[in-house]
């Protein structure tokens, strides 16, 4: 069935436009069937495959291929589409769900619009993978997120098609607005600026900002609301605010009705409101606007500027291409809010079963969607510090831990298991993080704030402004610092150091092994004399062996000790001396057989190394630097 309910609203309300929407035989009337839509039926199997050719794909180098195009050849389109995203992640590994979630909406956007003249911003743009494939990219697969390849995420020096350059989230509104009212000011011909964003990254307070903006300035944009109900990384995390997502706009978004009966009504009302005095109308047109939004959720939207439409079925192209023609025909300079409803990892079941619907993912088989991971020598060092944070919150029952949408890149996850009613995710909200776990070390407890690296760059001023000057106790846990490997430059964690390093009060730590990792989420729990920061890199701990034979510790029993200590602040220790000579432990013999320190070699290597400097703003991992 076509999701198209909304659309004698649309046609209802468009007495305050300049455009009408095709009107279309109203089928059931509640979200429920949207819903029964949107999950229809999926691929057989396992094991799971997609078609031997892809004719109408391979027709398509640029979107101005795709004019010609039947609506008919655009349904196996994007069919062949989705099967090329999947056979071409599969080999490489990267961001994979959140593309196949939009195959629909790429195809209907490059169909209706003609960019490069026109501008489609991807919020985040790790959903770009169909796009770029449609848009000249699609033999260049094989280098994604590698060195000299394509990137994962938009990036303008890439492509023309590439309207703006993403990574982070919740810019893409302001990005629209810009351009639009940049094309306006110029006299371009045409300006027609897109924004598609995930019912995730509009948990971002700049996107409401932006809104706010485009409402006030009468922007003439586009903004494509994507809600597939996934708002965190993974959603359904154990916290404080249960296993729903982190948003409560996701709640509000995912409960919209279009009620028939109310439709009659409103019919009715509109003829009867005819006759009575203009100031009668202008009152009676004011409920109406607020019944609507009741009973459709277009009120909060609609209070910031924009003529809402929705929601309405984004894997049906059926519906939404002309529904996206008659937008981009408008003359309204009002800014518009299209809700679609998706399913993230749409068209792949192993996706849409996984808890994190296979978000990012390594190489993996077509098949079955089994991930080819090798298996670790030894945990993650996110791993790492969520247990070490347990083992602090056993017995400090002051620590509570925070996420801004990344419990499982953070191990916020781990610690939810263990501590729901002190786990803590704000959604994609960086600046409100910091400043919510401040408000919380002024009632004395112990907040633990994991952010990455890069991330909390968006939260500087809180650090400065509502942390650091007033010297409060908050824990930033920095994940992901340093080079960051396939992700690229928009998520490297290089620059904390600096943006750090300059603030007044702040203790920061960086280990170069798990065993100071858990002495450091040890140290940090015990350390209220100010703010601090543990700043630890992506990757995996070296297991005892490297431990005892790079950095010299001496292990019982050669093992790494389930429980971290505190250690003393700004006191280090020598792990080798200039010219290669390592420092030993007070019982080591030397290669001379000396027990002191200072002259001992390393016995493993037999030779001296070369002197090398281990830069931390590139990761704390010093085993290349001792190698």
């Amino acid at each position: 069935m076509k999701c198209i309910e909304i659309l004698s609203i649309a046609a209802a309300a468009t007495t305050a436009t300049a455009f009408t929407l095709p009107k279309t035989p109203v089928s059931k009337t509640s979200t429920t069937r949207l819903n029964e839509a949107i999950n229809r039926v999926q691929p057989q199997g396992p094991p799971y495959s997609g078609p031997s050719s892809k004719p109408i794909l391979d027709s398509v180098q640029f979107p101005r291929d795709m004019n010609r195009l039947t609506m008919q050849e655009l349904e196996q389109l994007a069919h062949e589409l989705r099967w090329e995203v999947i056979e071409a992640v599969s080999k490489t590994g990267g961001h994979f769900s959140s593309s196949l979630g939009v195959i629909e909406l790429t195809v209907a956007l490059h169909y209706v619009f003609d960019m490069p003249e026109d501008d489609i911003i991807w919020d985040v743009a790790h959903q770009c993978y169909p796009h770029k494939m449609l848009t000249g990219r699609r033999d260049r697969f094989p280098t994604l997120r590698q060195l000299g390849g394509i990137s994962g995420f938009c990036k303008r020096k890439e492509s023309e098609y590439d309207s703006f350059g993403a990574g982070h989230s919740s810019t893409s509104i302001s990005a629209a607005q810009g351009m639009s009212i940049g094309k306006s000011l110029l006299n371009k011909r045409k300006n027609n600026c897109i924004a598609v964003i995930g019912d995730g990254a509009i948990t971002g307070g700049m996107a409401y900002e932006a809104m706010n903006n485009a409402g006030y300035l009468s922007s003439r944009m586009i903004v494509v609301l994507n809600d597939n109900g996934q708002v965190s990384l993974p959603t359904g995390t154990q916290s404080a605010g249960g296993v729903r997502p982190a948003s409560q706009l996701s709640a509000y978004t995912s409960n919209l009705l279009v009620s028939k009966p109310f439709q009659d009504f409103r019919d009715f009302a509109k003829g009867m409101n005819r006759l009575f005095p203009e100031g009668v109308q202008d009152v009676n047109k004011r409920i109406d606007e607020y019944a609507r939004g009741l009973v459709t959720g277009g009120t909060i939207f609609e209070e910031l500027g924009f003529f809402y439409v929705g929601p309405i079925d984004g894997h049906d192209l059926e519906n939404m291409v002309p529904i996206l023609e008659k937008l981009r025909d408008s003359d309204s300079n009002k800014p518009v809010l299209l809700h679609i409803k998706t399913n993230k990892g749409y068209g792949y079941p192993p996706a849409l079963a996984a808890s994190d619907r296979m978000h990012g993912v390594a190489k993996f088989n077509v098949g079955t969607g089994v991930q080819v991971k090798g298996k670790a020598a030894a945990p993650s060092l996110t791993s790492i510090m969520a247990n070490a944070m347990i083992d602090a919150a056993t017995e400090h029952r002051e620590i509570v831990g925070i996420t801004a949408a990344m419990p499982g890149g953070t191990g916020m996850d781990i610690f939810g298991r263990r501590f729901p009613k002190r786990t803590f995710d704000v959604g994609i909200a960086e600046q409100h993080a910091v400043t919510f776990a401040a408000g919380m070390a002024c009632e004395g407890l112990k907040p633990f704030c994991c952010i990455y690296s890069t991330f909390m760059q968006r939260g500087y001023d809180q650090v400065v402004h509502d942390v650091a000057i007033q010297n409060l106790p908050v824990r930033m846990i920095l994940d992901r610092a340093g080079v960051v490997g396939n992700d690229g430059p928009t998520h490297h964690g290089c620059y904390d150091l600096a943006y750090l390093g300059c603030i007044p009060n702040l203790t920061i730590m960086s280990p170069s092994d798990e065993m100071e990792l858990r002495n450091m989420v040890m140290t940090c729990a015990e350390f209220d004399e100010g703010p601090s920061v543990l700043r630890y890199p992506r990757g995996v701990g070296y297991g005892p062996e490297k431990l005892q034979e790079l950095f010299g510790y001496e292990l019982e029993n050669g093992e790494i000790p389930a429980k971290g200590t505190p250690i003393e602040i700004g006191k280090g220790r020598i792990i080798r001396l200039p010219g290669g000579v390592r420092a030993l432990s007070s019982s080591e013999p030397a290669a001379n057989g000396s027990t002191d320190s200072k002259l001992g070699a390393s016995k493993s290597r037999g030779k001296k190394k070369t002197d090398r400097v281990a830069i931390l703003s590139f990761g704390t991992r010093l085993s290349e630097a001792l190698i």
